[in-house]
């Protein structure tokens, strides 16, 4: 097994009061420069990041438990990423896909299929976050399925696009004043009864879960031929 090195001590020290005081005049700044609707799990401002230490402005190396939402699951200054983007970088940084298609977009698409169950043949498109995702996700099952409604489980988030906040069953902090919602979607329980076990459903605002919405498939392949109104 080999020996991973770190660029920062994997501990964690503090050496001012939380939040610093570069941190609180970022607080400060922020107050008046970025909305209101973005908020911050912890009051100090990240300059270097390594392993599981997130170091602050400040000097104070704090254990790192959020993972950019378990996003840098390999780290966030991990060398072999460092060294890929810093390859990449040199050469382009954007096209656009669908304006002028590169290489990197079908390996990632091949590595996904290699590393997903199952051997029957797979696609992928790749997008920009997991709301868009599943935004697309349902765009393009209704025109597969001829559908409208979607089934989602109990206590899952799904993003904070109009759609994904439809499909999303808690209502605080994610939903509360964004309605209406279109009635699209219908809650089911997760079929992992560990994942139902000691759980109860979160209180709903009128609306935020209405019952599914009927499907008109029509013969053939014109998809629904009609759709309810909220």
């Amino acid at each position: 097994m080999s020996v991973i090195e770190y660029r920062i001590p994997q501990q964690r020290r503090l050496v001012t009061d939380l939040p610093g005081p570069r941190s609180a005049a970022l607080i400060e700044r922020r107050r008046h420069a970025v909305g209101a609707g973005v908020a911050s799990s912890v009051p100090v401002y990240a300059a270097d990041v390594d392993g599981g230490i997130v170091v602050d402005v400040d000097g104070n190396a704090l254990i790192d438990l959020g993972s950019g939402i378990a996003v840098t699951s390999v780290g966030a200054s991990d060398p072999a990423v460092v060294t890929a983007i810093r390859e990449q970088a040199a050469h382009f940084t954007h096209t656009c896909f669908m304006v002028t298609p590169y290489e990197g977009y079908i390996a990632v698409a091949e590595k996904l299929a290699e590393l997903t169950p199952g051997d029957h043949p797979k696609r992928t498109v790749l997008f920009n976050s997991g709301a868009e995702a599943v935004e697309n996700a349902v765009k393009i099952a209704r025109v597969a399925t001829g559908r409208s409604a979607v089934v989602v489980f109990d206590h899952a988030y799904h993003g904070r696009t109009n759609l994904t906040m439809a499909l999303t069953a808690k209502n605080q902090p994610y939903k509360q004043g964004f309605g209406p919602f279109r009635p699209t979607s219908t809650g089911s329980p997760p079929p992992i009864p560990s994942a139902r076990a000691g759980t109860t459903t979160a209180p709903r605002s009128p609306g935020s879960r209405p019952p599914a919405a009927p499907s008109h498939r029509s013969r053939g392949r014109s998809g629904p031929t009609t759709s309810p109104r909220s």
